[in-house]
């Protein structure tokens, strides 16, 4: 099946196709925005687009469970997309192209398809011949990648979609009830603009991207390298569960939030590392976006976490240059299961950082207690922030952590996203609240503290 599977993602990621995806700002309803989609496929006979593309609820038919189903033509203020729920009987999911009738060789196989968006990050790809989104992927040879937009990857197959960001327009998304202004993550100035990059290291065991070669993403922001002897914070920023160390770029724009936090003056340059935490050894199978491996067991917090701490943290410390070694300067977050892993390092690797985010963290109890505490007492000198969506299938998860955390009188600080699932819209907004209001924020964190 995987050999099967990325052939074909092979297979499709060559073919001589083309494609475009145009963010038009038009001054009128219902959002300010539209988006142009076209993409050329002389033999197909239906073209949906998916790849994380969403129909779009809002907060008063909205619940953990269940969610109303908006075509984005019928977006008001206050709408937002969650990835979870199934639609009713007779459902027509609404990202359909429509192929172009005559005009000549020019517009021959030409797929079109314009939509408004509101403020936000999409990813997309191209389903042909497919019938229903759920249904088609890489693994049924549907799945296309726009050639045109590729994806942030390492290696092929790492990446199954593109992404593009809309802009806010608060004459047509404004609202008093709910902010989902997403601006943060569109570029920053130009003087701001850090860089990122692929960076594979030495990890004896791996099996991917090469035996004993591990991968992670690396932000160096625009200061770095400029200032003769300066050292840069540091922060390890996690993926979740069916994901890796990619994700958080071409997903979530990571970069732009980076940048962007930086120009706002709310952080100093830092420095991220992004490591995938799949395929550390063969101990489980191997995990690749590009086949049908979804149901792949998830490697334990703790194996995460021994794996780097012997592998690493010692290679980024020797080969990332100007990067901050004390752990006053050291940070960790994640998302999900990454949430869960920065859990994990804030119990078993205090020492190493001064800073933890927990971004719908997948936690269990037992958590935190008196006991645990008392063995290790450097818990309660941290900088924790803590948050989950409101519609978060980890909402009960995050809220067990607070509590536990509160019944021992550990500060942290919180944030519940308003319109937030379990999704990257929500992890965008986490990542920036996080970064406004904890990271590198002077301890011990009190009720002042972010404001």
């Amino acid at each position: 099946m995987f050999h099967k599977a990325l052939l074909s993602l092979l297979a499709l990621c060559s073919l001589r196709a083309s494609a475009s995806v145009t963010v038009r700002k038009t001054d009128k309803g219902p959002t300010g925005y539209e988006v142009d989609f076209k993409y050329v496929n002389t033999t197909a006979s239906r073209v949906l687009i998916g790849g994380g593309l969403q129909a779009f609820t809002d907060q008063y038919h909205t619940t953990l469970e269940s969610r109303a189903w908006y075509d984005p033509h019928d977006y008001q203020p206050g709408d937002f997309y969650v990835s979870y729920g199934s639609p009713e009987d007779g459902y027509e999911w609404p990202y359909e192209m429509m192929k172009s009738e005559g005009g000549g060789d020019d517009n021959e196989g030409v797929w079109t398809y314009t939509t408004p968006l509101p403020s936000g990050i999409y990813s997309y790809a191209y389903l042909v011949d497919c019938d229903s989104a759920p249904a088609c992927g890489i693994e049924t040879g549907q799945l296309v990648i726009d050639p045109d937009v590729p994806p942030f990857l390492n290696v092929q197959g790492d990446q199954v979609a593109s992404s593009f960001q809309v802009p806010y327009d608060a004459r047509f998304q404004g609202t008093d009830d709910i902010s989902a202004n997403f601006d943060y993550a569109l570029p920053a100035p130009e003087k701001y603009r850090g860089t990122v990059k692929s960076v594979n290291y030495t990890s004896p065991g791996s099996i991917h991207p090469a035996p004993d070669v591990h991968h992670f993403a690396l932000y160096l922001p625009a200061e770095y390298g400029t200032v003769e002897g300066k050292t840069y914070p540091l922060l390890y920023l996690s993926h979740g569960a069916w994901g890796n160390g990619n994700d958080w770029e071409n997903l979530g724009r990571m970069s732009h939030i980076m940048d962007n936090l930086v120009a706002g003056g709310h952080i100093a340059p830092t420095v991220v590392v992004m490591p995938s935490f799949y395929n550390l050894d063969s101990s489980l199978p191997r995990f690749i976006y590009g086949n049908n491996s979804n149901s792949v067991p998830l490697p334990t917090s703790d194996h995460i976490r021994e794996n780097y701490q012997r592998y690493l943290f010692p290679w980024v410390e020797a080969n990332v240059e100007n990067v901050c070694a004390e752990p006053a300067c050291r940070a960790f977050a994640g998302l999900s299961w990454g949430g869960r892993l920065t859990y994990e390092m804030y119990v078993n690797a205090t020492d190493y950082f001064d800073y933890y985010g927990m971004f719908s963290p997948a936690t269990d109890r037992p958590t935190l207690d008196n006991e645990t505490l008392a063995a290790n007492p450097a818990l309660a000198d941290k900088g924790l922030f803590v948050a989950y969506g409101l519609y978060d299938s980890v909402f009960e998860n995050g809220r067990e952590l607070q509590a536990a955390l509160s019944a021992v009188d550990i500060p942290f600080v919180s944030r519940v996203t308003p319109f937030g699932g379990h999704y990257w819209n929500t992890w965008q907004d986490e990542l920036w609240w996080f970064g406004v209001k904890a990271l590198w924020k002077p301890k011990p964190f009190t009720a002042q503290t972010g404001r």
